[in-house]
Parts: structure tokens; C-alpha cells; sequence
């Protein structure tokens, strides 16, 4: 996670409030975990424009490790919220609709899900979850 947050250039008038603890090892590829978070940061930053929170936080539930983002930006419709993955789909003026299908794919290939709550003029919350043992393929 540090090295996402590096890789990024936040606004001073965006808080981020990293709450990480101590998280179990993961067999994952750490680029592409890392692009992940990177782009999950981005966005909550984008959403942001007036500036706001970013709250990222980790907890173990069962036999996974889950990492939430959670911004105080503008919120999605529950429309928007059933398309982001959708490759092509963007809400940004110069996006391509790239970002978040291909973070999608990139946690999948890890036995993992991503998960979207969000509230119009509340912000938006996505939660990676991913398996700490690898489980087998179906």
C-alpha cells in the first residue's frame, strides 16, 4: 500500500487516513496488487475534486484479508454502480474505462472480489477482498 500511495501525487486537500494493520501474507503479484491499489486511490482522489477523506483500511475475516477504500466524494447511482466494471464505461471526461475492469480482473485472477458501496453525495466504499491461502481454480 505504500508503494500505491507513492506512486500518486494527492492534493493537499484530500486527507488520507491509512488505518492498514499488520496484514497476514498473501501469495499475490505484487505489481499487479499494487496497480490496483494505485487506481483505487486515484479514483477516490478524482471523486474528490473539493477535496475530502480517504480512508483506506484492512481486517482478516475468516480465511481472507479485505482492504477497503472509502472516499467522501460525490457517490454513484445505483445505475453507475452496475456498470463500472464494464470495460468502455467511464464517468471521467478523459477516462477510457479501463481502470476498474482491469483491477476487477487482476483480484479475480487472485481468488478474490471487489465490492461497491456507494451513497450519492456520501461518497463511494470498494472492498478488495482476497483469500490468504490460494484456492484451487474451477
Amino acid at each position: 500500500m505504500k508503494e500505491a500511495l507513492a506512486l500518486l501525487r494527492v492534493p493537499k486537500n484530500i486527507q488520507v487516513v491509512n488505518l492498514m494493520k499488520k496484514v497476514p501474507k498473501i501469495m499475490v503479484d505484487v505489481e499487479k496488487m499494487k496497480r490496483t491499489f494505485a487506481n483505487m486511490i486515484k479514483n477516490a482522489v478524482d471523486v474528490m475534486p473539493k477535496g475530502g477523506t480517504l480512508t483506506i483500511k484492512s481486517k482478516e475475516s475468516k480465511n481472507d484479508l479485505e482492504i477497503a477504500f472509502a472516499d467522501t466524494g460525490i457517490g454513484m447511482t445505483e445505475c453507475m454502480v452496475d456498470k463500472i466494471f464494464t470495460p468502455l464505461f467511464t464517468t471521467k471526461a478523459k477516462g477510457m474505462g479501463f481502470g476498474l475492469p482491469i483491477c476487477k480482473h487482476f483480484v479475480e485472477a487472485h481468488g478474490g472480489k471487489v465490492s461497491v458501496e456507494s451513497r450519492i453525495g456520501e461518497g463511494t466504499k470498494f472492498t478488495i477482498t482476497i483469500p490468504i491461502k490460494l484456492r484451487p481454480r474451477r
